[in-house]
């Protein structure tokens, strides 16, 4: 699969632009992301009959995957440490079938109760919610199983995604959402954000481990992580403010549009004040980034014209 890095409408695949490094770095990674995956989940679903068919709808390796912007962070922030993104790929495979379990288990009936993801029918329509369920859970064994493989650094990967999947991570952040959301304050409001936040984090975490990056590179790579999570977010609510406001509801603060500038603005100067990483490797994470939430430009006040996603 070819990425395309023109400007696109938040949510659609990373598009193609001449002569563009970034682009250069995900035509050559994601042709092997993708093809890992239908890999593993080809043989994951050999023996599940019909819901293997959902397993590979749920994961898109029939050509419906979305931007798979997670793992390609974990495959840059490694080469941005200083190792072959290749070192990174069972990594980047555990993030986006993590990525794939959050989704399949957000779209049940007693989460979000969403019938259609990626312009295809949401896996609890297609096995009930019982085999969405038993699917989500299979990806997530299979993503802690893939990341404790990983040489020199299985435990830690394996122990830090304990944490990012659990209840102090993804899951308490769910059920803070459940709980009460955008109306929660305090600890219980910064927990909520971990539903965004802690995946991405943890995508670069894992890339940093993969090329023996320092505690404090990583530290720092976890930051912008959690930055561009939350920013990503707020971009993602703009539809449901929508929708509020036409139901006569009114926003408190500052529209999420700009206070995902600003948080981007913030991360896009921490992220070239990290030590220890190739500078060709921070422009590319900044080039990821620039697609998934808009422009450096646009974050930073230089334009007002907001491209990518």
């Amino acid at each position: 699969m070819s990425a395309s890095f023109a400007p696109a409408t938040h949510g659609e695949s990373i598009g193609r632009r001449p002569s563009d490094p970034v682009a250069d770095f995900i035509d050559a990674r994601l042709a092997a992301l993708e093809g890992r995956l239908l890999e593993d989940c080809s043989r994951l679903g050999s023996g599940l009959g019909r819901l293997g068919d959902s397993l590979a709808c749920a994961v898109g390796t029939q050509g419906t995957g979305g931007s798979r912007w997670r793992p390609l962070l974990t495959m840059a922030a490694a080469e941005a440490a200083g190792e072959a993104s290749d070192a990174a790929l069972e990594a980047a495979v555990a993030v986006e079938l993590t990525h794939t379990a959050s989704l399949v288990l957000d779209d049940l009936p007693c989460m979000d109760d969403s019938d259609i993801r990626r312009g295809q029918p949401a896996t609890h329509r297609l096995t009930g919610s019982a085999g969405a369920i038993l699917l989500a859970v299979g990806l997530m064994a299979r993503a802690v199983e893939l990341l404790a493989a990983v040489p020199r650094c299985g435990a830690a990967l394996s122990r830090e995604w304990g944490e990012c999947v659990g209840l102090e991570g993804m899951a308490g952040g769910q059920a803070m959402d459940v709980a009460g959301g955008a109306a929660l304050r305090g600890r219980a409001r910064r927990l909520y954000r971990e539903k965004s936040t802690a995946l991405p984090a943890f995508a670069l975490s894992a890339g940093a481990h993969v090329g023996g990056a320092p505690a404090a590179t990583r530290a720092r790579l976890v930051a912008f992580g959690r930055s561009l999570g939350w920013a990503y977010q707020l971009l993602d609510d703009v539809e449901d403010l929508e929708e509020d406001r036409e139901r006569g509801h009114v926003q408190d603060g500052p529209p999420p549009q700009v206070e995902s500038r600003r948080i981007m603005g913030r991360a896009y100067r921490q992220l070239g004040e990290i030590p220890g990483l190739r500078p060709d490797g921070v422009e590319v994470l900044r080039g990821i980034a620039s697609h998934v939430v808009g422009p450096e430009s646009a974050a930073t006040g230089d334009s007002a014209r907001r491209g990518g996603w």
